[in-house]
């Protein structure tokens, strides 16, 4: 992993509170789409399968799609800094910047970076 750099570190916090504050304004003021799902046991999906989930989510919505696609490479930016302890800091540290949307906040980028890391360091929802 990169040394940690306070700077980057404070300009990926910084956009990791942007891309969270868009996201959940942008899925509490629009209206859900109605979907239909079955509760199923399915297979922890692949990299390539979540990859590809995440085109799939952009072409059916470019801007939340954008944002999901943006807060996975600022973990990604984030793991290569300091690990899963290092986004796991920020993560909560930005997420109680909007104490009423905490929980909104924390899941969305759980979900997001889930499987980001190595075999010994791993973020796992």
């Amino acid at each position: 992993m990169a040394t940690t750099d306070p700077k980057s570190i404070s300009e990926l916090a910084s956009a990791l509170d942007a891309i969270l504050t868009e996201l959940v304004e942008y899925r509490v003021l629009r209206p859900a789409p109605l979907r239909s799902f079955k509760l199923e046991s399915k297979p922890t999906p692949s990299a390539t399968e979540r990859r590809n989930e995440l085109f799939r989510r952009i072409a059916d919505d470019p801007f939340e799609g954008s944002l999901l696609l943006s807060l996975h490479a600022v973990g990604e930016a984030l793991y290569q800094r300091g690990g899963t302890k290092l986004m796991r800091d920020i993560l909560q540290s930005v997420a109680q910047r909007d104490e009423e949307n905490e929980s909104r906040r924390l899941s969305s980028a759980d979900s997001q970076w889930d499987g980001i890391g190595d075999l010994t360091d791993r973020w796992n929802a």
